[in-house]
């Protein structure tokens, strides 16, 4: 949907086939997210569990890394709730092999909307789970931990989207179709 008096200036398309962002993005996550996971628990455990029966450590590593495919809803979910804040508009959610997605193509975005629909999950859920880190006891340390790295580097694809849009045209409005994003500029007069 083009907005009336603007035209296209930039897209966006995470799924392309030109590209594949998404496909790196999400190996370039899970590798991270894999990495941090074991070295975060790790020094959790040599620094606050070393003379601690480390059995049950194990169980809630298992948990937190459960907790991790619960995040991929978990995420899209606060995509839509910060839609629904911002436009009062129902957003559509979509989830397929390996990737979660949710737009609203029929909502324009300016910039600063766009980015908070965008950064929402991120700031969201840092806010709420770094405390839990903190004040645990250190062996539920992974029930929390494991969520959030994948939470910072599972949001790489919403930080680039925003970074991409954000260097678009000033005036631009913004459409996210969920793994699409198009800024549109208004159409100057012609002399």
């Amino acid at each position: 949907m083009i907005p009336e008096g603007f035209k296209e200036v930039v897209r966006l398309d995470m799924l392309g086939n030109k590209h594949k962002l998404i496909d790196k993005l999400n190996a370039a996550a899970m590798i991270l997210v894999i990495a941090c996971g074991a070295i975060g628990l790790v020094l959790n455990y040599v620094l606050r569990m070393l003379r601690m029966p480390g059995g049950m450590y194990f169980v809630y590593s298992l948990g937190g890394a459960a907790l991790c495919i619960a995040y991929i809803y978990l995420h899209e979910l606060a995509h839509a709730l910060a839609i629904i804040m911002i436009k009062r508009k129902k957003p559509e959610i979509k989830f397929g092999k390996f990737v979660a997605s949710c737009g609203a193509p029929s909502v324009t975005f300016s910039k600063p909307q766009y980015v908070f629909a965008a950064s929402f999950p991120l700031v969201f859920y840092c806010a709420a789970l770094i405390p839990l880190c903190v004040l645990l006891p250190a062996e539920f340390f992974p029930l929390p931990f494991l969520p959030l790295c994948y939470n910072v580097f599972g949001s790489m694809g919403d930080v680039y989207m925003m970074r991409v849009m954000t260097r678009s045209k000033k005036g631009c409005v913004i459409v996210d179709n969920g793994t699409e994003v198009i800024a549109y500029a208004p159409i100057e007069p012609q002399p």
